[in-house]
């Protein structure tokens, strides 16, 4: 014990709050009926201001706090710089330890693992990303059940039997993985597309590895692994919920403790060459084609990132209402911007008829062009941020939504506070976007995978044609044509 308060001790303050405090309220609202009248005016959802304390231990282990007292519960995130892209040269080694985790610690194998933390009312998650992994734990608040499972999570992420006898199954699980992903036309399409912009590069490689590397895995590479990528001095930890500064402190200095000493890894290596514009063909058996479209984007840290975002909104809704509600050629479509750690992109992705694939395809570069070369409207940008305002209250209603968030913050070192995308973007004109799109985005610099059958193509019909035949036709149109 006294060990871990001299660890706790030695936290150092690595982010101070930036936000004002907002205490709860002393003064007592007048009571309400338990239901309220349709009649009446909705009240608008309340916006929390929530402040986060940062922390930095000795061994280098990054923590962020936010306290949330209405529910007597927390959520942890412990997440470690071991995704996928880190281990190019051993396809799934990542994947595979991590899933080797929670198979056995001292006295307990996985059935028992998940035994004692069911009992506890706690429940663990477990999430690989290209970048990162992550370890989840929710817990109550209260001491006598918190302590045994943050003491069994700790053991879980810092002494991990990592027992032989399971790999065969991890590697089995996996191997089901990359057949699920075999089977889905647009993961297919997706991994395709990131192999034409990534050669040779982590990021061009499935999370769950290939059946080659997989085979080929073994016991020690894992537990080498775990001791590199899963050191104290290579964690982010992010804490939400009905604890004070102190537990928090505590319980964030008893995971870094749990774990491997070490310092942070290498970061993935950069893109330092990205493929020309390309398209490729993969013939597939298919109903629908799927197309896929990415050219480089920013960093989640670049200073135009938020501007790009909103631009992305609004394009998003520009394509919607052209190809989905005008012409009816696809049930969903969505520009959006992948914050991955050492490249960003921007991707649309979208399935249609075959035989007008390419035809969605001209039109989709078409409208981007324009976009680039006009920008929004003022009332495409008038209506986004009306929308994010009027969300942003909803998007910290719940903890995990706050640890989302704080996760973010953390993992690309943004400010320290929930809010500070949200008043950046709402503070955007259209000049700053329109620059922004025009400084990262090229009209002509398309990489894109159609994935389908192969078929003559068609132009696209007319707008009031696409109707008749339209793939998301709406009721009404749906009781005329009947008729």
């Amino acid at each position: 014990m006294d060990k871990l308060k001299g660890f706790i001790n030695g936290l150092i303050l690595a982010g101070m709050l930036l936000s004002a405090q907002a205490p709860a309220a002393a003064t007592t609202a007048p009571q309400k009926p338990v239901l309220q009248s349709l009649n009446e005016p909705q009240t608008p959802a309340i916006h929390r201001t929530l402040s986060i304390k940062g922390y930095k231990t000795l061994s280098g282990t990054k923590i962020l706090f936010i306290r949330t007292p209405g529910l007597p519960m927390f959520d942890i995130l412990v997440s470690f710089a071991a995704g996928s892209a880190h281990t190019p040269h051993q396809p799934g080694l990542a994947a595979v330890t991590l899933s080797l985790l929670n198979e056995g610690v001292a006295g307990k194998d996985v059935n028992a693992i998940q035994a004692t933390l069911d009992d506890l009312g706690a429940r663990m998650g477990m999430e690989i990303s290209q970048d990162r992994t992550h370890f989840s734990l929710r817990s109550l608040s209260d001491e006598a059940r918190r302590t045994p499972a943050l003491e069994l999570f700790a053991q879980v992420l810092g002494k991990p039997l990592l027992p032989q006898e399971s790999l065969p199954a991890v590697k089995s699980q996996l191997q089901y993985f990359l057949d699920r992903d075999d089977q889905s036309h647009a993961a297919q399409a997706r991994e395709a597309n990131l192999g034409q912009l990534f050669p040779d590069h982590g990021y061009s490689q499935s999370l769950y590895g290939t059946r080659a590397g997989l085979a080929s895995i073994t016991r020690t590479q894992a537990q080498d692994f775990h001791r590199e990528a899963y050191a104290a001095g290579n964690t982010q930890i992010t804490l939400v919920g009905d604890l004070t500064e102190e537990e928090a402190q505590r319980i964030g200095a008893q995971i870094s403790a749990a774990l491997p000493l070490g310092p942070a890894t290498a970061a993935i290596q950069p893109v330092t060459s990205l493929t020309a514009p390309s398209l490729l063909r993969v013939e597939r058996p298919s109903t629908q084609a799927y197309l896929h479209l990415a050219q480089p984007s920013v960093l989640r840290s670049s200073p135009d990132y938020d501007a790009l975002q909103m631009a992305m909104r609004v394009f998003t809704n520009r394509l919607s209402n052209e190809l989905r509600e005008r012409r009816g050629l696809t049930y969903h479509v969505e520009a959006d911007l992948s914050a991955l750690q050492a490249q960003g992109l921007l991707t649309i992705e979208l399935q249609t008829r075959p035989e007008q694939a390419d035809a969605v395809l001209a039109h989709i570069k078409t409208m981007f062009s324009d976009f680039l070369a006009q920008g929004p409207t003022q009332q495409e940008l008038d209506d986004i941020q009306q929308q994010l305002a009027g969300s942003a209250p909803l998007n910290s209603a719940t903890n995990v939504q706050i640890l989302r968030q704080l996760h973010a913050i953390s993992a690309h070192n943004l400010p320290l506070d929930l809010d500070f995308a949200t008043q950046a973007a709402l503070k955007l004109n259209l000049a700053s976007i329109k620059t922004a799109l025009n400084r990262h985005y090229h009209a002509d610099q398309w990489r894109v995978v159609i994935l389908g059958p192969k078929t003559d193509q068609q132009s696209l019909p007319s707008p009031s044609e696409s109707v008749i035949n339209t793939m998301c036709r709406t009721p009404e149109i749906r009781q005329q044509s009947a008729t």
